[in-house]
Parts: C-alpha cells; sequence; structure tokens
C-alpha cells in the first residue's frame, strides 16, 4: 500500500480505477450511488470537497481531511462501502456485469468493484497547485473527448463552479476562490 502523508493544510489529489479500468460508470444509477455515497462520506469524514469528476472508468476528487481525519480512513470508507452497494446492485440488476468483476483472492473468488493497490494520492499545497489540480480535473472529460466544455460533463463538481448547480452537489469553495 502505499504511503500517505497527512499534513496539516494539505489536500490530497486522488485518484481511483474500476477493476481492470472497465467502464462500470457507464451506468447512471452508479454514478449517482457515488454521489450520494460521497456526500455521506464527506459529512461523517470531515473533510473539504473541492473538486470531482467521475469518469466512466475512474474516479479524481480534490480533497481536504479536517481536524482528526486521516487520508487513509476516508478512502477506505469511500472505496471499500462504495463498492459493497456498487456490486450489491450489479449482482441484483446487472449479473453479467458482476461476474466480469470476480477477483481471485485469499485461495477463493471475490467481487472487486476497484482496481487493486491504493490509487494515486498526491498531497496539494499551495493556491496555484489547487487551481491546477481542479482545472485538471474540471478538465478531464475535455481531454476524453466526452464533451466540449468542462460544464457540460454530468458527473463532475464543474457544474457548481462554472454554472452554480448544485447537481450532481454543492461543493465546498477553497479560500483562492
Amino acid at each position: 500500500m502505499p504511503r500517505r502523508y497527512d499534513l496539516e493544510g494539505h489536500s490530497h489529489y486522488l485518484t481511483f480505477s474500476c477493476y481492470k479500468r472497465l467502464w462500470l460508470f457507464k451506468d447512471k444509477y452508479l454514478c449517482q450511488l457515488f454521489v450520494t455515497h460521497l456526500a455521506e462520506a464527506r459529512e461523517g469524514m470531515k473533510f473539504k470537497l473541492w473538486a470531482f469528476v467521475i469518469m466512466p472508468s475512474h474516479i479524481h476528487m480534490l480533497i481536504q481531511p479536517q481536524s482528526q481525519s486521516r487520508i487513509s480512513d476516508i478512502l477506505h470508507n469511500l472505496k471499500r462501502l462504495y463498492s459493497v452497494r456498487a456490486l450489491r446492485y450489479l449482482k441484483e440488476l446487472r449479473p453479467e456485469l458482476a461476474a466480469g468483476l470476480m477477483v481471485k483472492a485469499g485461495g477463493g473468488d471475490q467481487s472487486g468493484f476497484w482496481q487493486a493497490g491504493g490509487g494515486y494520492d498526491r498531497n496539494i499545497f499551495g493556491h496555484e497547485a489547487l487551481r491546477k489540480a481542479i482545472d485538471y480535473t474540471h478538465n478531464n472529460p475535455v481531454r476524453a473527448g466526452l464533451v466540449k466544455t468542462p460544464g457540460e460533463w454530468q458527473w463532475s463538481s464543474a457544474r457548481f463552479r462554472i454554472h452554480g448547480s448544485v447537481e450532481p452537489m454543492k461543493m465546498d469553495i477553497p479560500e483562492l476562490f
């Protein structure tokens, strides 16, 4: 597991991918479920959410843990608890897709929603680095050729930044804005 640094005042630029980089987030229900779970985790785990984007095969987000929150605990909550909900949905309503998510582990098979490993975690500090990370996150769907402008992508905080829309969710606003 990668070493994570919990430094007061640092934000974390996180990326984690779906198992085998499958396009699991083509399913709108899974996107909405992640947004709901992210909102619950933000409240319960006490972190600021600066930016996020749900891409078809992965997620980028920029968060800042508050007070006693640790980034490893936040990631565990985000990934593990979400995968339980998502896999339950897939097994019930998309069994053919769920069957493709079987992973050999501990001498048996188990379902895996996320790619193994800790994903990508980079500490961000300073206003310029934070601004660049937010811009990179919001422009991800444009670079992937999914939309022409960041505000068009439904599953991104760019809609809040550009249009003031609280859909898919209201964001925290860093001091630099």
